[in-house]
C-alpha cells in the first residue's frame, strides 16, 4: 500500500493519540486531573468560581479587611452597551442575583446582602451607605432621554391567594433606634427624599402613588403599630404655591377612624357646600355665600350688651334671661323681651 508523504505525517501521530485515549479509559486507572485555569492577572483568589474574568454561574465570596485593605472597590462590573448592539425590549443585566427557596425552607434568603458596620467619626462628613442606587440621565444628543429608576423592587404575587397570610412587600426600610433616646435633631429617619437638585429646579412629585385602571390601593398612606406619632402630616415648614392638602370634589376627610379603616364622621365638599355629616347624613353645610344650614345653634357663652351702644357689628347676637339683643347698625344694639307662655 503506498502512502503519500503528507498522509504519512498525519498518520505518525495516530499511535501516540491511540495509545493516550486507551491509557486514559483504561480500567483501574484514574484519569489524570485537567490543570487548573490560569487566574487572568489582577484577579482576586478570593473570588471562588469559574477562574476566568466575571461571574458566571460560579460561587463568589469577596472578603476586604484590614491589613491589606483596598480602597477600590470589592467587586466592580463596567458594562457598556455599544451603539446598535441590543434589540428593541431586551433587558441588560450589569449584575442579576437569581434564587430559589423551597416550599420548606425554615431560613431567611436573600439574594443581595448590603451591610456596612460604621464606626466613622460625624465630623468626617461620609456619607456611608449600605447600597446605594445611582442612575445618572445624560443628554445623548440625538432625542429625548428614556425613562431612569434609581432603584426598582417589585414583588409580584402570582399566588392567587385570595386573602393572602404571608406580606408581598415592593420596599421595606427599617431604621431601628436601639436606645430610647429622644433624637432631638431628628436625625433617625425612616423615609427621606430629597427632591429639586439645584435652586430653581422643579421636580414634578416627591411622592406619586398610581394605579392602573380597575386595580384598587387600600391604603395611600397609613401609620399603624402601638407607637405614638407626634405629628400625622406636618406642612409648617413648606411653602406651597397651591392647597397644603389638595382633595378633589366629593372627597372628605374622616375624623374618628381605626385601625380597620372605619369612621362615623367626615368633613367635605359634595361640590356646592362644606359638609359635616355623620353616617346619618349631613349635620352641618356652608355654602360659598355664608349661608350656614345647622340641625340646631346654641350660644354657650353669651355676652348681652351693657348698654344700647355699646361697640358691636351689625349681625352681633346676645342674649340674657330677660332680653335678646340684637346690634341693628355700628355700635347700636336693640333688644326684645323674654316672657313666659
Amino acid at each position: 500500500m503506498c502512502i503519500r508523504p503528507g498522509l504519512a505525517a498525519v498518520f505518525g501521530f495516530l499511535p501516540a493519540l491511540l495509545s493516550v485515549a486507551v491509557h486514559a479509559e483504561a480500567p483501574g486507572r484514574v484519569p489524570s486531573p485537567a490543570p487548573p485555569l490560569a487566574w487572568p492577572p489582577g484577579f482576586s483568589r478570593n473570588v471562588q468560581g469559574t477562574g476566568v474574568p466575571g461571574l458566571d454561574g460560579g460561587h463568589a465570596f469577596l472578603w476586604n479587611q484590614p491589613p491589606g485593605f483596598d480602597p477600590a472597590s470589592t467587586l466592580r462590573v463596567d458594562r457598556h452597551i455599544p451603539e446598535g448592539s441590543g434589540e428593541p425590549g431586551h433587558t441588560y443585566k450589569a449584575l442579576w442575583a437569581l434564587g430559589s427557596s423551597g416550599p420548606h425552607n425554615a431560613g431567611y434568603e436573600w439574594t443581595i446582602t448590603g451591610e456596612l458596620h460604621n464606626r466613622s467619626l460625624a465630623s468626617t462628613g461620609a456619607q456611608n451607605v449600605a447600597v446605594n442606587g445611582t442612575i445618572f440621565k445624560e443628554p445623548n444628543g440625538i432625542g429625548a432621554v428614556g425613562p431612569s429608576w434609581a432603584g426598582n423592587f417589585n414583588c409580584v404575587d402570582m399566588t392567587q391567594e385570595a386573602d393572602p397570610v404571608a406580606s408581598c412587600i415592593g420596599a421595606e426600610i427599617d431604621v431601628s433606634a436601639q436606645s430610647p433616646t429622644t433624637d432631638r435633631n431628628r436625625q433617625r429617619v425612616g423615609l427621606q427624599i430629597s427632591t429639586g437638585g439645584l435652586p430653581g429646579a422643579h421636580t414634578g412629585y416627591g411622592i406619586l402613588l398610581g394605579n392602573l385602571a380597575g386595580s384598587v390601593t387600600d391604603r395611600g398612606f397609613s401609620f399603624q403599630g402601638e407607637g405614638t406619632y407626634g405629628i400625622g402630616i406636618d406642612t409648617a415648614a413648606a411653602r406651597f404655591t397651591g392647597a397644603p392638602i389638595l382633595l378633589g370634589s366629593g372627597q372628605s376627610i374622616a375624623l374618628d377612624g381605626n385601625r380597620d379603616g372605619r369612621f362615623a364622621r367626615r368633613l367635605g365638599f359634595d361640590g356646592r357646600d362644606l359638609v359635616y355629616g355623620t353616617g346619618n347624613g349631613p349635620v352641618l353645610r356652608v355654602s360659598d355665600g355664608g349661608q350656614i344650614q345647622a340641625a340646631s345653634v346654641r350660644e354657650a357663652s353669651p355676652q348681652p350688651p351693657k348698654s344700647s351702644r355699646e361697640a358691636c357689628t351689625p349681625g352681633d347676637h346676645a342674649w340674657d334671661a330677660a332680653f335678646e339683643y340684637r346690634c341693628v347698625a355700628p355700635n347700636r344694639w336693640k333688644r326684645a323681651a323674654l316672657s313666659d307662655w
